[in-house]
């Protein structure tokens, strides 16, 4: 009979939640069997065989980091079972998984639950100094009155990684932190993949650093961005995500290089959809905005829109649809006055965008010295008013 072990290792951790599935029912007869336990030589290592209970009562923090440390000598598996296992400040370590079954929802609590358990905590999950780490299936919940900044997944790099297969996040919902969902600070290669980032105090995401995929997630309801960048950051592809009623921005980018920004939906971000300043070479395309700008304090006390750009160089705005709205159930102020601000650009080419009632006051507004330019072919309409009276 093959091992959980020898399983995972078959589907590389990416077969879904049905594969998982068959995995603990595999791991559970192992264990009638006494096998895979803390005592033998695998490189599977399950949270309970090291004391962990998972009840919500009990802390759990050195039971786990017990499971990590075994794991870490052999680069192993650190697996978790459904439970709440209250944890802060888990130190991990290079070449290690964390891995649980993701049966979480937007709404609901299920599957692998790790509860910060203190308001001095960093963080939950520590990932600084380390490589080719995965983390795929946990829900990371915070303690979002805490007053300090705590952070789900924190990388506290103190310079650039030297190397790069940093880190890979996969399949997780990290919810109510005081600080960021995810904090990566200098870190060189990451994936963000089907995440979950909800209802943290600060932003989803916060990265300083570069050569990243952040692909199908869901950032929504962050009092801050749904992503957010702080210093320079590079060479990042933005697919198929959903950012939604982020309290600033939906992606706020300040300086860096190489990005690409195809496929998302901005949906009634308090800021613009997207905010970017100081970018060198990016494309926004094929994406969808609707009902941005939802309030004007978040965009500095100027005119709400979709698009905020301002000294940006080698830059393609191109096949993008927006719409203008209001809140659910028809509440609220309409939203964005602008379409698109653009400001101090250089050699940029913007066209092929459609405002069908996409602003409610003017399509685009250019200012600053802007230089080589194209920008044409756009079209819309303002918002019909009368329509919905």
């Amino acid at each position: 009979m093959n091992t959980k072990r020898d399983f995972l290792k078959k589907i590389g951790f990416a077969g879904g939640m049905g594969m998982l599935a068959s995995a603990v029912s595999m791991a559970d007869e192992q264990s009638s069997l006494g096998k895979n336990n803390a005592h033998d030589n695998s490189d599977f290592f399950n949270v309970k065989d090291f004391g962990a209970k998972g009840d919500a009562k009990h802390s759990d923090s050195a039971a786990i980091q017990k499971a990590v440390d075994a794991a870490a000598k052999v680069g192993g598996v650190v697996y978790f079972p459904s439970g709440t296992y209250l944890c802060s400040n888990i130190k991990a370590y290079t070449g290690i998984s964390f891995v649980a079954e993701p049966r979480w929802g937007y709404h609901s609590r299920a599957g692998a639950i790790l509860k910060l358990e203190s308001e001095d905590a960093d963080c939950v999950l520590d990932v600084s100094n380390t490589y080719g780490l995965h983390v795929k299936g946990l829900f990371l919940v915070g303690i979002s009155s805490a007053k300090k900044p705590i952070h789900g997944i924190y990388m506290n790099n103190q310079k650039v990684s030297p190397r790069e297969d940093c880190i890979a996040i996969d399949d997780c919902k990290i919810e109510g932190f005081s600080g960021h969902g995810v904090y990566l600070k200098n870190v060189w290669l990451f994936i963000i993949r089907r995440n979950l980032m909800q209802k943290n105090k600060l932003c989803g995401v916060m990265l300083r650093g570069w050569d990243g995929f952040v692909m199908d997630n869901q950032f929504s309801a962050n009092g801050e961005c749904g992503f957010g960048s702080e210093g320079r950051l590079g060479t990042i592809k933005f697919t198929a995500n959903r950012v939604e009623w982020n309290r600033k921005d939906g992606f706020g980018f300040c300086a860096g290089s190489t990005l690409n920004v195809t496929g998302n939906c901005f949906d009634r971000n308090w800021g613009a959809a997207i905010n970017a300043f100081d970018i060198k070479t990016m494309t926004i395309s094929g994406n969808i905005f609707r009902r941005n700008g939802k309030n004007e304090d978040a965009m500095e006390n100027e005119k709400s829109c979709h698009l905020k750009i301002n000294n940006c160089r080698g830059l393609t705005i191109m096949a993008n649809a927006s719409c203008a709205g209001q809140d659910d159930r028809n509440r609220g102020k309409f939203t964005p006055q602008i379409g698109f601000i653009l400001e101090n650009l250089s050699c940029a080419v913007v066209m092929g965008n459609t405002f069908y009632e996409g602003y409610t006051e003017k399509m685009i507004v250019e200012s600053g010295n802007s230089e080589d330019c194209i920008i044409k072919d756009n079209i819309g309409t303002a918002f019909a008013f009368n329509k919905n009276k």
